[in-house]
């Protein structure tokens, strides 16, 4: 991919009915388009853990949808190695250009285990990869060596980076030398020091154009800015995605601000 771009990892809009809502998905969309570069559906924004394969399914076609000229990149987070690779065939399937998942939801999986994971679903699909790294959903997390080792299969392009951890220039530098579009997970990183190939953060659900505007690092009025509607939205809250949807239904965007409570129930 090589250029700075920003992907939307998109928030699940529901109906008064506990539906998807293909009105709010679209005006979604709309509203960030002319700041982004794509959309990832069903990510942990999407609350993509708690989706059913039908709710899923559905928010992926939306989304495909109304994308026009955007990428659009499946978010799977499913538990199992069997899932992710369910879940991918049908991605492709739909026409989906890339998917993007994360480890075994398994504390205590060992890093060949998820290199092995990465590896067995690269091989079942034709698609791109990228690689979402976090701890707060999967329990676990990849280390450097594990992030390189799975850079190194062909088709894995990119990297959502959310460390527990602050990562170094230095290894953000190897990461990319492997063939890797390396993009900021976490708001409070974006236009400071770290020099990357764009940002995948929960803000671009609300703000596209600072997000946009947040792709070159050392940027201090930006980087205060966003760090004021980090606070703002409480994008750092354990439920961040509801309070998203709130600002989003306070805005006419989605019109409600429901949540997903489980795997295929409403709230």
């Amino acid at each position: 991919m090589s250029a700075k771009n920003v992907f939307v990892p998109l928030i699940t809009p529901l109906d008064e009915q506990s539906r998807i809502c293909e009105t709010s998905v679209r005006r979604l969309m709309h509203s960030s388009r002319p700041f982004v570069d794509g959309y990832i559906p069903c990510l942990t924004s999407g609350e993509g853990w708690r989706l059913g394969r039908r709710d899923w399914q559905r928010m992926l076609e939306l989304t495909l949808a109304h994308a026009q000229d955007k990428t659009v990149i499946a978010g799977i987070e499913r538990a199992t190695t069997a899932e992710v690779i369910e879940y991918a065939l049908l991605a492709q399937e739909l026409g989906a250009q890339a998917i993007m998942f994360t480890s075994p939801f398994a504390s205590g999986t060992n890093q060949k285990d998820i290199i092995e994971h990465y590896r067995a679903v690269h091989d079942a699909v034709s698609m791109d990869i990228f690689i979402y790294n976090e701890s707060a959903l999967s329990g676990n997390e990849k280390s450097f060596d594990t992030l390189m080792a799975i850079a190194r299969l062909p088709r894995v392009i990119g990297i959502k980076d959310s460390p527990s951890q602050p990562r170094v220039q230095s290894e953000i530098d190897q990461l990319r030398n492997e063939g890797l579009d390396y993009f900021l997970g976490w708001e409070m990183l974006l236009a400071r020091e770290l020099q990357s190939d764009g940002n995948v953060v929960s803000l671009a659900n609300l703000e596209p154009a600072l997000c946009r505007m947040a792709i070159s690092a050392q940027q201090p009025l930006v980087s205060a800015l966003v760090e004021s509607l980090d606070q703002r939205f409480e994008l750092a809250a354990d439920d961040w995605y509801a309070h998203v949807k709130k600002e989003l239904k306070a805005r006419g965007i989605i019109t409600t601000d429901k949540v997903l409570v489980a795997e295929g129930a409403m709230a």
